[in-house]
């Protein structure tokens, strides 16, 4: 019988501060989270790994979320986002590096045991990176196309007045 890993530290913090009746509900979630972490830190090493969980669960989590949504205040977005906000190294796979971040904002969030706030910011921020990862697309070139709107478009109409075309950067 193939042994679990075990459950990273945030998901028991996440449980710890839920209300009794929520954490008994949202057990299936949290097990998801445990494995999704589990599945990030595998992409954060480099590890080509699906991430569990699809549509009906992101929908899921949306439904447990919102209820909590706006119980943070801006120092629990300032925290999570000072964890998840880095600057990616030209060439590197952007998925590798929002899972690095999601990694190791949970593994410092376990260490600090923020208030619980702050962890529904961090659920809330996680879900929205994974359902842009798993939907849209993560280059301009893939959002795009081979051409950027302006060079698809043009200009428009404003850069074909002197004036204003002497004083824009990208002259037609």
């Amino acid at each position: 019988m193939a042994k679990r890993p075990a459950a990273h530290p945030l998901v028991a913090l996440v449980r710890g501060a839920l209300s009794p009746r929520r954490a008994r509900a949202a057990g299936p979630l949290l097990d998801l989270l445990a494995r999704r972490l589990a599945a990030l830190a595998e992409v954060a090493r480099g590890r080509p790994c699906p991430l569990p969980g699809g549509a009906a669960e992101r929908a899921r989590w949306r439904r447990f979320l919102r209820p909590l949504e706006g119980t943070w205040h801006d120092g629990d977005e300032n925290l999570v986002r000072g964890f998840l906000d880095r600057w990616g190294l030209p060439g590197q796979d952007p998925g590798v590096s929002v899972a690095r971040g999601l990694v190791d904002a949970a593994e410092a969030l376990a260490r600090i045991e923020p208030r619980p706030e702050t962890l529904w910011f961090y659920l809330w921020e996680m879900e929205s990176l994974l359902s842009g990862r798993a939907t849209g697309p993560r280059t301009p070139r893939e959002q795009w196309g081979a051409r950027t709107p302006r060079e698809q478009w043009g200009p428009g109409p404003r850069a074909r007045i002197p004036s204003v075309r002497n004083r824009t950067p990208w002259r037609s």
